[in-house]
C-alpha cells in the first residue's frame, strides 16, 4: 500500500456515510447512469486482469520447468498459453478504455452541470445572503471550485481506482484459494500488515493535511488582494510589503508541511513490510514444494498474486478518503443548491400589472441591513412618487437615500410598512417582472470583463445595432467609445479597469436607456463624470427621464434643481418635501442647509485651484 495515501484513511473513513456519499452522484442523469454502469464494468475487468495475467504465468512458468518431454505437446501448451495472453491483452485494453473513458466523461458532465447548477443557485439568493457571507467574494469562488474539483477527481480517479483494486484483492485471494489453498491462508494475516502503517499514521497525516488547507486561504487572500488592486501597491511603493506579507503567512504552512513529511516518509517507509512477506511465502512454498509435491512455478504465482492483492486492498482504502472529502464537499455545494431564498427571483409566483403606469409609495418603512440587525437605517419612511414624476433624493450620507433604491428593487424586504407600485405592494408581484420595469445605474457602475457593446447589451439582450449606438450618443459615450482601438468591440477588462471613472459610469447610463423601464433608478449616476460630461449627461438623463418614473439620489444638489419634487432625508426619515423653490424659500430649512454647505464647498474649491493655478504661472 502507498503509505502515504492509506496514512489518512483510518481518520477518514468513520465519517463517511452511504447517503452522503450519494451526494457526490446527485447530479447525474440516465446518460451518466450508464456510462458509470460501462465504467464500473472497465473497472472490475481491468482489476481481474493482474491476477489473471499471475494465473497464466504461472502455467508457462511449470511449463519451462518441466522441459520439452515432447516437443509437439510443449509446443502446444506453450501456444494455447500465448493465445491466452493475447486475448487477456485485448480485453484488458478494452476495459482499461471503459474504465478511462466512462469515468472521466461523466465526471466532466456531472461537475459542469453541477457548477451551473451552484452558479444558478447562488444569482437565486438574496442580496442579504451575500451580506453575511464571512470573507471575501473571492475566496467564496474560490471554495466552490475547490469542492468541485475535489468532486470531479472523486468520480474520473478515485472511484474507477477503489473499484479496480478492490476487485484486484479480491479476484487475487479467489484465484488463490481456488490455486494454492494452503499456501494463501497461511499468509492471509499478513495483510493485516500492509493495512497497519495506514491506522498508525492516520489521524496525524488527515488532520496535517486540513491544517495545511486551512493555512492555505490566508496567504491566498493577501496574494490575491494585491494582484487586484496592483495599481495601490505600485502608487505607494508597497511591493517588498506584500510579498513580506505573503511570505509571513506561509510560514505556518512551511512548519506544518515538514511535519508531514515526517510522518508521511514514516509511512512510506513501512512499504517495507511487503518484503518480509515475500520471504515468508518463499519460505512457506519452498516446502510446499519440497514435501507436497507443488509445482515451483504455482507457488511462485501465488506468491506474487498474495503480494499485489495486500497491497490493491491497502490502495482501495486510501481511496475512502477521497470519497468522505468528496461527500463533504457535495453536500455543501447541494446545501446551496437546495437553499430557497425569502425573496427568490426563480418563483414565477406573483401578479404582473397589466396596465402599469409606474406610481411608486413608500409606507411606514422601517429596515435594518441583515449585516447590522442593531443600527436602523429607514424609520417610518413615508414617499410618494406620482406616476411619471422626478423625485429627488437628498441628504447628508447614512441618511439612507441608496437604501430606498435597494428596496425599491427588492433587494431586500423591509422590517415593517409596504413598498407599493401602483397601489399594489411588490411582495405581491413576480420578482423578475418587477425588476424589468425598473432601470437602475448605480454610484459605483459594474462593468463585467467583455466589450463595450456585450456591457450595453445587458440591458437589452436583443437590441440592434441602432439601439445601441442610439444609447450610447444619449448618455454621451459614443464620442469616447468610437475612439476605442476596436470601437464597441473593445474589451473593457476585469471591472472595466480599462476604462475611466467617466467612461464607465457613462456606459452604465447607456445600458440603463437601452432597456426604457418604467422607472428610472439613478442613484449618484453623475458622479464620477467631470463638469461639461455631467452637463452633457444630466440633459440625456432629463430626456430619458421624459414620460417615467425617474428616482433621483443625488448629493450634488445643482443636479436636481428641476426635479418635480426633492426629499430631504436625514436619520431614515423624510424631514422636508418639495420642488426646490419651495424648499429654499425656508431658509432655515435642511434643503437651505445643505446648499449653503456645497455652495461653501464649491466655492473654497475653485479659490484652491485658482491658488494652485497662480503658483504654477510664477514657477
Amino acid at each position: 500500500m502507498d503509505g502515504g495515501e492509506a496514512a489518512e484513511t483510518a481518520a477518514a473513513a468513520p465519517a463517511l456515510g452511504p447517503s452522503s456519499f450519494m451526494s457526490v452522484f446527485k447530479h447525474a442523469d440516465g446518460m451518466d447512469v450508464a456510462l458509470m454502469v460501462l465504467g464500473l464494468v472497465g473497472a472490475m475487468g481491468d482489476g481481474m486482469s493482474t491476477p489473471a495475467m499471475l494465473l497464466i504465468s504461472s502455467r508457462v512458468t511449470n511449463d519451462f520447468g518441466r522441459g520439452p518431454d515432447l516437443v509437439q505437446d510443449f509446443s502446444a501448451r506453450i501456444n494455447r498459453n500465448a493465445r491466452n495472453i493475447v486475448f487477456l491483452a485485448c480485453a484488458s485494453w478494452v476495459m482499461a478504455f471503459l474504465e478511462g473513458y466512462c469515468w472521466a466523461r461523466t465526471a466532466e458532465r456531472q461537475a459542469s452541470r453541477m457548477r451551473a447548477r451552484y452558479l444558478r443557485a447562488v444569482l437565486r439568493q438574496d442580496v442579504g445572503y451575500f451580506d453575511l457571507r464571512s470573507g471575501p467574494t473571492s475566496e467564496v469562488v474560490a471554495s466552490v471550485s475547490n469542492d468541485s474539483l475535489v468532486v470531479q477527481d472523486a468520480l474520473a480517479e478515485k472511484v474507477p481506482s477503489f473499484v479496480m483494486n478492490a476487485t484486484m484483492f479480491a479476484g487475487s485471494y479467489a484465484v488463490g484459494l481456488a490455486v494454492l489453498r494452503r499456501l494463501t491462508l497461511a499468509a492471509l494475516p499478513s495483510v493485516l500488515l500492509l493495512v497497519v502503517p495506514g491506522i498508525m499514521y492516520g489521524r496525524v497525516l488527515v488532520g496535517l493535511a486540513r491544517r495545511i488547507r486551512g493555512q492555505y486561504a490566508r496567504p491566498g487572500a493577501i496574494a490575491e488582494q494585491a494582484v487586484s488592486s496592483a495599481r495601490t501597491v505600485y502608487s505607494f511603493v508597497a511591493e517588498k510589503r506584500s510579498v513580506g506579507r505573503f511570505s509571513a503567512a506561509l510560514e505556518e504552512s512551511v512548519r506544518l508541511g515538514l511535519k508531514q513529511g515526517l510522518a508521511k516518509g514514516v509511512a512510506i517507509g513501512s512499504n517495507g513490510v511487503t518484503f518480509a512477506i515475500w520471504a515468508f511465502n518463499v519460505w512457506y512454498g519452498s516446502r510446499l514444494v519440497m514435501y507436497h509435491g507443488y509445482k515451483g512455478g504455482t507457488v511462485f504465482a501465488i506468491s506474487s498474486i498474495i503480494v499485489n492483492g495486500g497491497l490493491a486492498l491497502g490502495n482501495a482504502l486510501s481511496n475512502l478518503k477521497y470519497f468522505s472529502e468528496a461527500s463533504s464537499a457535495a453536500e455543501r455545494i447541494m446545501e446551496v443548491i437546495r437553499r430557497v431564498p425569502k425573496i427568490d427571483s426563480e418563483s414565477d409566483a406573483g401578479e404582473e400589472l397589466i396596465d402599469f403606469a409606474g406610481q411608486v409609495e413608500f409606507k411606514d418603512v422601517q429596515f435594518c441591513y441583515p449585516s447590522r440587525p442593531e443600527s436602523p437605517v429607514l424609520v417610518n419612511f413615508n414617499l410618494h412618487v406620482p406616476a411619471g414624476s422626478t423625485v429627488a433624493l437628498v441628504g447628508g450620507s447614512g441618511s439612507g437615500k441608496s437604501t430606498v433604491i435597494a428596496l425599491l428593487e427588492r433587494f431586500y424586504d423591509p422590517s415593517a410598512g409596504e413598498v407599493a407600485l401602483d397601489g399594489v405592494s411588490i411582495r405581491r408581484l413576480r420578482l423578475k417582472w418587477l425588476r424589468a420595469q425598473m432601470g437602475l445605474v448605480s454610484q459605483e457602475p459594474a462593468l463585467f470583463a467583455m466589450s463595450v457593446r456585450e456591457n450595453v447589451l445587458f440591458g437589452k439582450q436583443d437590441a440592434t445595432v441602432e439601439e445601441v449606438t442610439a444609447a450610447a450618443k444619449a448618455a454621451d459615450a459614443h464620442s469616447f467609445i468610437s475612439q476605442l482601438p476596436q470601437g464597441y468591440d473593445t474589451q473593457v477588462g476585469e471591472c472595466g479597469v480599462q476604462l475611466s471613472g467617466g467612461q464607465k459610469q457613462r456606459i452604465a447610463i447607456a445600458r440603463a436607456i437601452l432597456k426604457s423601464p418604467k422607472i428610472l433608478l439613478l442613484d449618484e449616476a453623475t458622479s464620477a463624470l467631470d463638469t461639461k460630461s455631467e452637463h452633457a449627461v444630466q440633459a440625456a438623463l432629463d430626456l430619458a427621464s421624459a414620460g417615467r418614473t425617474t428616482i433621483v439620489v443625488a448629493h450634488r444638489l445643482s443636479t436636481v434643481r428641476n426635479a418635480d419634487m426633492i426629499a430631504v432625508m436625514q436619520s431614515g426619515e423624510v424631514q422636508e418635501q418639495g420642488s426646490h423653490d419651495d424648499l429654499i424659500a425656508n431658509e432655515n430649512g435642511l434643503y437651505s442647509t445643505l446648499i449653503r454647505l456645497q455652495k461653501t464647498k464649491d466655492s473654497g474649491q475653485v479659490q484652491h485651484d485658482q491658488w494652485v493655478m497662480q503658483n504654477m504661472m510664477a514657477t
